[in-house]
């Protein structure tokens, strides 16, 4: 269970978010949607605890989470497996390359993330994330810049992955919503 109660976040005196109040299932898929510089990056920072509220609370019932943020944040000289080994490092090699195949990324396994495309960058950063052991799953903007193909790939693998769990997804693409199934909308 996630619950805001009057959440206000502003930036050198600007507010970005006022009086947020809402609750988000335990379990379920909700989407964070709205027009660009809204606050949907915000919201989802301060649900994920990187931001701290400037007034109001937030609850959260777990503290297990994982995070694809709106840059890769990949370690550039490591290789994919290596990348999505870092926060899961009991995953053997055939689970990753598994996963990597099912997202359309198997070939690449040996060469550093440097060299890799930005949509393939993309998808490491979206299985390192899916494949990490969490409660809540943070997804802001995760498939940005896949073709649909390679998004639809994405989105199964990432609807399989985090069944039983919280996801919260930021996108402005309403065919996104559809598409992870989301059960709430959150529109700013």
């Amino acid at each position: 269970m996630i619950r805001l109660d009057h959440v206000y976040k502003g930036f050198n005196g600007n507010a970005v978010l006022e009086d947020i109040s809402l609750a988000l299932p335990e379990k379920g898929f909700c989407a964070i949607t709205g027009r660009s510089g809204r606050g949907k990056t915000t919201l989802l920072y301060l649900i994920a605890g990187l931001y701290k509220p400037d007034r109001g609370s937030i609850y959260r019932d777990s503290e297990r989470i994982s995070m694809v943020f709106q840059e890769d944040r990949l370690c550039d000289a490591l290789t994919p497996v290596s990348n999505i080994r870092l926060v899961t490092p009991s995953l053997d090699e055939e689970q990753v390359l598994s996963a990597m195949q099912a997202v359309g990324l198997r070939g690449c396994e040996k060469q550093p993330c440097r060299e890799l495309s930005g949509g393939m960058r993309r998808r490491v950063a979206l299985l390192r994330a899916l494949m990490a052991n969490y409660d809540i799953l943070f997804l802001d903007e995760p498939f940005k810049g896949l073709d649909e193909e390679t998004k639809t790939a994405a989105i199964c693998e990432t609807r399989r992955r985090c069944q039983g769990c919280t996801v919260l997804l930021v996108t402005h693409d309403p065919t996104e919503i559809d598409a992870m199934g989301v059960d709430q909308v959150i529109c700013l």
